[in-house]
C-alpha cells in the first residue's frame, strides 16, 4: 500500500470478518497485501468514491503464502485507519493477468 499509509491500523469486526470468511479469506491474509508482506508486490488502484465519499482502493496481490487477493479496502485518513469492504481469492485469468502485469512469467 502507499508508504504513507502503512502506520494505518487495520479495523475489524464480526461483519467484515464474517465476509471475507464467506470467500475462504482470514483477515491476516488481507492486511498481509494491504502492508505489502506478500510473494509478490501489491497493486493499488484509485477505486471510485461511494455514495458516502469514502476512499477506496483495489488491492491486487498474494499473501505470504502465495494465496492471490483481490481486495477493496476504505481509508479513514482522521482516524488513521483502514477497513476491508470485501476480499476475494482471484481467478486462474485475474493469476495470470496480475503476474504477466508485474513481469512475472
Amino acid at each position: 500500500m502507499k508508504q504513507h499509509f502503512n502506520s494505518y491500523l487495520p479495523e475489524w469486526d464480526s461483519r467484515n470478518c464474517n465476509h471475507i470468511a464467506k470467500h475462504g479469506l482470514k483477515d491476516y491474509q488481507i492486511e498481509e497485501l494491504f502492508y505489502g508482506e506478500g510473494i509478490y508486490q501489491t497493486i493499488v488502484v484509485k477505486n471510485k468514491k461511494n455514495k458516502s465519499g469514502e476512499k477506496r482502493y483495489k488491492l491486487l496481490g498474494a499473501d505470504a503464502s502465495g494465496t492471490f487477493i483481490k481486495a477493496i479496502i476504505a481509508i479513514y485518513s482522521k482516524r488513521k485507519l483502514w477497513r476491508c469492504v470485501t476480499a476475494v481469492k482471484m481467478t486462474l485469468a485475474e493469476k495470470r493477468s496480475f503476474l504477466k502485469f508485474i513481469g512475472v512469467k
